[in-house]
């Protein structure tokens, strides 16, 4: 969290489009329709799988006929290579329901999954090539791509939110049970989805714009600089909420003063940050109206989202500030860039058609911290999540909210990142100036 950060407010504009589709849902008996106009891809969801028949299909418009054969209310996701940019999608296929989802895809490797409930991990994630067949390509309708980009970017939003519940009661039941190398590990991993939306998420509110982030995500750093008190002082610790606050009681000494001293007190803590997560979910799922209504993200948040992840990164979480407890930043790192990368994502071929040199340097530069990034890896754990050295070992870093290093102290390799990240940001801001006019 950057409780200084801002959604900077931009004007609707006028946009060059993809001819693509957005999800379409269709009674069952216009099937015939759809298949009319392009190829049918029958997918079957039961509670449990998520069939895809053919899984390979010549470019151009596919339509999906999705029938829901379980119990619950389920979801269908046309997801990019990267496994989390989303393509297309439908939500809340009721039980016994066939809908239709068409789309147009370009040459490629993509993913279908489901999610019932619309909750949790992707249920029957396959793999799913497009090869060679009809053009898709960039025309002059300008509602079609500010309606893709916002639906697809907002679509991405609730699939990390839905992720992030699952993730957190994992998380929160490990911590509370008394398993503490296995909260340690989970910590990490949960957090990146969050961290895969940060930006976006830091406006999130039900009473005030970024009331929900401040509970979810705050930094004792913050807190005692408003209170003017050092960070373990127990009126600061009194009132912090959060990831970082079990953050503290998980990675430090009793000594340090962050400790809990009883496990009702970590079950208070663990219970909020799960009430806050569901909060979260069901604001974003229009379950709840937030501080402005009804949730809904402007083609200026997606246009400004890879940029803002970056910028973060650059200016203080390069430091050590964000995990200063647990030094797991390479992990939030990541899921940062990845996030970048899907926001990015949703309106590169604009960019494309606009300035065709400055989507070169975006994409050369993505590929350029990923692999500086890639140095830091220490393999994978049992279900493929890549894993990362201590922060700490690495790099020059603020150790239990104490002083942060300047920039003068920072090590060979924190230099490289830091130039690396530096130089993906610079191109990234410059994406609302090309497609926002």
């Amino acid at each position: 969290m950057n409780r200084h950060s801002a959604l900077i407010a931009l004007p609707t504009v006028t946009l060059l489009a993809l001819s693509l589709a957005a999800c379409t849902d269709n009674p069952q008996n216009k099937k015939d329709d759809a298949s009319a106009s392009g190829d049918t891809v029958t997918v079957t969801i039961t509670d449990d799988t998520c069939e895809v028949s053919p899984a390979t299909l010549p470019s151009g418009k596919v339509s999906f006929s999705v029938t829901n054969n379980g119990t619950k209310p389920n979801e269908f996701e046309i997801l990019a290579e990267n496994k989390l940019q989303i393509e297309s999608e439908k939500e809340n296929i009721g039980p016994g329901t066939t809908t239709t989802v068409t789309t147009a895809l370009e040459e490629g490797t993509y993913y279908t999954a489901c999610k019932p409930n619309m909750v949790g991990d992707f249920v029957g994630l396959a793999k799913f090539a497009v090869t060679k067949g009809e053009d898709v390509s960039v025309d002059s309708d300008t509602q079609a791509a500010e309606d893709k980009a916002i639906t697809n970017y907002t679509g991405y939003v609730k699939d990390q939110v839905g992720q992030l519940v699952d993730a957190t009661k994992d998380f929160s039941d490990a911590y509370t049970s008394g398993d503490t190398e296995k909260a340690k590990a989970l910590y990490p991993l949960a957090r990146q989805h969050y961290e895969r939306i940060e930006p976006t998420a830091e406006s999130f509110g039900i009473k005030k714009a970024g009331d929900l982030d401040g509970a979810l995500d705050a930094r004792v750093q913050d807190l005692s600089a408003d209170a003017g008190k050092k960070p373990n002082d127990p009126e600061v610790l009194a009132d912090w909420t959060g990831w970082h606050r079990i953050e503290a009681d998980l990675f430090t000494d009793k000594s340090e003063g962050y400790k809990f001293e009883s496990g009702a007190e970590r079950k208070k803590v663990a219970d909020k940050l799960n009430e806050d997560t569901k909060t979260l979910y069901d604001l974003v799922y229009g379950k709840v109206d937030g501080a402005s209504g009804t949730f809904e993200l402007k083609l200026s948040d997606v246009a400004t989202g890879a940029s803002a992840l970056l910028e973060e990164v650059a200016l203080s979480k390069i430091g050590g500030e964000e995990e200063t407890f647990s030094h797991t930043d390479l992990f939030d790192f990541h899921a940062n860039i990845e996030g970048a990368e899907v926001a990015y994502g949703n309106v590169e071929k604009l960019v494309e058609a606009q300035d065709p040199e400055l989507a070169k340097k975006i994409t050369t530069n993505l590929d350029g911290v990923k692999t500086v990034l890639k140095k830091y890896q220490t393999g994978k754990d049992d279900e493929g999540n890549i894993l990362y050295k201590d922060y700490s070992k690495v790099a020059a870093v603020q150790k239990d909210a104490g002083e942060a290093p300047k920039d003068t102290d920072y090590t060979k390799a924190q230099q490289e990142l830091s130039d690396a990240v530096n130089a993906l940001s610079e191109p990234l801001s410059q994406v609302s100036g090309t497609i926002l006019r």
